[in-house]
């Protein structure tokens, strides 16, 4: 029986760090302390990062916590905008298309035109986020 698996959530969060630990904690059933367990990483300091009263951790703690709720640690927003931010530290000429496309109201080219177009699930239908509950 060849059964076709389909995500039950999108790839990446678009809620902000303390938001979408708390609804992967919760979509795993995991408690403070498992997570803690699994991570080496204080029941207390994860509390805090849900509750939002601890900076987002860096991207090596970020990695760790994703891997213990089997995630890619992209799935976090604030990973993926330090992984842009880093791209773009790297090539002014981008940063300067980029500046221009989107605050100058610049002319976009048209292979950056189709990728913009694009939804984020790449099937053409955005998903929705889903609760903590899974609906």
């Amino acid at each position: 029986m060849n059964a076709v698996l389909t995500p039950t959530r999108p790839r990446y969060s678009r809620k902000p760090f303390p938001v979408a630990l708390k609804v992967a904690m919760a979509e795993r059933r995991l408690s403070y302390r498992q997570l803690a367990y699994k991570t080496q990483l204080s029941a207390g300091y994860l509390n805090h990062l849900t509750k939002g009263t601890r900076p987002v951790p860096a991207d090596a703690v970020i990695s760790v916590i994703a891997a213990a709720l089997v995630l890619e640690p992209d799935y976090f927003l604030e990973y993926r905008l330090r992984q842009v931010a880093k791209v773009l530290g790297e090539s002014t000429r981008l940063v300067d298309s980029l500046y221009e496309i989107l605050l100058l109201d610049g002319p976009v080219p048209d292979d950056l035109r189709a990728l913009l177009d694009e939804e984020p699930n790449g099937n053409g239908k955005e998903e929705p986020e889903r609760s903590a509950a899974g609906f």
